[in-house]
């Protein structure tokens, strides 16, 4: 064999070697790309990783008056039963768990 044809050959090979890892980096890419889209799915707001803070916990007029609910709202938290307060905003104002946790802790960063 001529030294064309071995450096043919090398050429060749390393051409493989380089085929197989530009494979390997795009399956990690596409799993990487996964993971992120399935993160931004959880939080609710695509581009980020974490959720919606509410400002200010939201006004329901047709209820029992939002000052006597919120004073017993507030009076739990400081006792370090948030839990139990989300409950009790849960029946009182028939919202969703979800709802009702972010007026907690809206109401506990007042």
């Amino acid at each position: 064999m001529s030294a064309i044809e071995y450096i043919a050959i090398i050429a060749l090979l390393l051409s493989v070697i380089l085929l197989i890892k530009v494979y390997s980096l795009q399956s990690r890419l596409h799993d990487l790309k996964s993971d992120v889209e399935r993160l931004e799915n959880r939080s609710g707001i695509p581009g980020t990783l974490s959720g919606p803070i509410p400002t200010a916990p939201p006004h329901y007029p047709d209820t029992e008056t939002s000052g006597d609910i919120n004073e017993r709202l507030l009076m739990l938290i400081r006792e370090g039963k948030k839990i139990q307060a989300i409950k009790e905003l849960r029946i009182a104002r028939d919202l969703s768990l979800k709802e009702a946790k972010d007026y907690v802790d809206a109401l506990e960063r007042l």
